[in-house]
């Protein structure tokens, strides 16, 4: 043993280098961040939150979706178009066909008959949420089983309902887990201390969400809830909103639609006014009084005073200034190309046809929003119905939503149209012809051709046959009436 070691009983310790102290907390951080999958709104100064809230306030969110009707239009297109063509069942080895029944009849009717909902309204509106709040609540509605004794001896699934994510939050701790330390009774909802109900003796589970309403809390367990999100890219407990990052520009949109229903609906002021030479100071009160109550009779009125100009010429003086002079459109367009750029919507799907060049322009905007399309059903696919088979215990039948085809139903749209104009084409020419429901064109076995008198050097002969059809009336063409 060392001298120091039998002087002062321990060895020294070394230090640290700067790389290793640096290197020491990057370990530990990095450890803590791997177990806290939630934001910076927990920290030492805030405390303990018994809610994590989410990060910005949702009805705000909410209230801008709602009110520009630009980001309206987009939200609503990717709802409805996701689930446009349906969805089908996928037999993934000895399928139990009562399985299947089962699933089929809860998602035609999630309700179960308790409210007008259809399971293609219910998959809009968890599109919907995801869209406005990158956060999608399905609560599941259990019919419960009991013995004699108040336990829980089976279940089923009876409903599916879409949640209002504004209400929605996690009973988690500090590190993002769910905490076991609330009960409540499943049955009665009821919020209780203990391990079981001291009545009727069933079974307490933990809370791990709850709806805030009113001042109270309804309470969800683990199982009782399918939460999922779409564009959060990190282990956040809430999802990410595009419309976070376009919630400036998307105010500055309304401001200006404001700006406008002010000038043009409420206040009202004239265009412009004529100018007249000449001067008259007694006239000068009427004249005001005059241009005010007009104005507000007519938007359109044009008031005509008289200047000290000295020239002879009237001239008209504009007040009230345009949008292109304020580059008010241009700004426009660009939040909403910046708002279909965030959704991965192009203008064609939401209407707008200025920049279309041509077919292969609009095929590309097309393959763009089928991509975004898909990938809003594979969301709904893997966080949604997998985890709803999964509940429902079944593990031979999967669902897929069927391809909207949006590029092959444009390609034939364009066919029709062409068909539709050789179509009335031919009609002109006397020529009977209809398109099919499969979009064929459909022509006569004979059709009737009016007698016309030919040019002198198409001769026709008295003894010729009367021509059965169009294509006839080509083959009895002379050789030289090509000149």
């Amino acid at each position: 043993m060392a001298w120091y070691d039998r002087i002062i009983g321990r060895r020294p310790q070394r230090k640290l280098s700067p790389l290793e102290q640096w290197q020491q907390t990057l370990d530990t951080n990095l450890i803590k961040d791997a177990r806290t999958p939630v934001y910076s709104g927990v920290t030492p100064d805030s405390g303990y939150q018994e809610a994590i809230m989410p990060t910005i306030d949702q009805s705000y969110l909410e209230d801008l979706a709602d009110r520009y009707s630009h980001l309206r239009t987009v939200i609503g297109r990717i709802a409805s178009q996701s689930v446009a063509k349906g969805w089908e069942y996928i037999d993934r080895g000895q399928g139990n066909d009562e399985e299947r029944k089962r699933l089929a009849h809860l998602l035609a009717d999630p309700s179960n008959g308790s409210a007008d909902i259809t399971g293609v309204e219910l998959m809009k509106a968890m599109i919907r949420q995801v869209e406005i709040f990158d956060d999608a609540w399905v609560s599941i509605v259990y019919d419960y089983v009991t013995d004699e004794g108040g336990a829980i001896t089976g279940r089923v699934v009876k409903e599916l309902w879409v949640e209002d994510a504004k209400h929605m939050r996690f009973n988690v701790d500090e590190f993002g887990r769910f905490r076991d330390d609330e009960m409540f009774d499943p049955i009665t909802r009821e919020m209780m201390e203990g391990t079981h109900n001291r009545e009727s003796g069933t079974k307490l589970v933990p809370m791990c969400y709850f709806y805030e309403t009113n001042g109270e809390n309804i309470p969800f367990a683990r199982d009782e809830i399918i939460h999922f999100n779409k564009y959060s890219a990190s282990a956040r407990l809430y999802g990410q909103s595009p419309i976070i990052g376009l919630a400036n520009k998307i105010e500055t949109a309304l401001a200006i639609e404001a700006w406008q229903k002010k000038i043009y609906r409420l206040e009202r002021p004239p265009k412009g006014f004529l100018d007249v030479p000449g001067h008259d100071e007694e006239s000068l009160n009427r004249l005001g009084e005059y241009i005010a109550e007009e104005t507000r009779r007519n938007p359109n009125f044009i008031p005509i005073i008289s200047s000290r100009d000295a020239s002879t010429t009237a001239k008209f003086v504009p007040v009230m200034p345009n949008m292109d002079e304020l580059m008010m459109l241009p700004y426009l367009e660009r939040i909403n190309s910046d708002i279909n750029a965030s959704y991965g919507v192009m203008p064609l799907i939401v209407g707008n046809i200025q920049g279309v060049g041509g077919l292969n322009s609009e095929g590309e905007q097309v393959t763009i929003f089928d991509r975004t399309i898909r990938e809003t059903q594979r969301m709904i696919e893997e966080g949604f119905l997998k985890p709803l088979l999964k509940l429902l215990d079944i593990s031979t039948w999967a669902v897929r939503f069927n391809d909207i085809n949006e590029r092959n139903e444009t390609q034939r749209l364009n066919n029709l149209q062409v068909k539709a104009n050789i179509l009335t084409s031919l009609q002109s020419a006397g020529i009977e012809v209809d398109i099919d429901e499969n979009g064929e064109l459909v022509f006569p076995k004979t059709a009737e051709v009016v007698q016309q008198d030919f040019p002198s050097h198409f001769p026709v002969s008295p003894e010729a046959k009367a021509p059965s059809g169009p294509a006839d009336i080509l083959n009895e063409l002379p050789e030289n009436s090509a000149e």
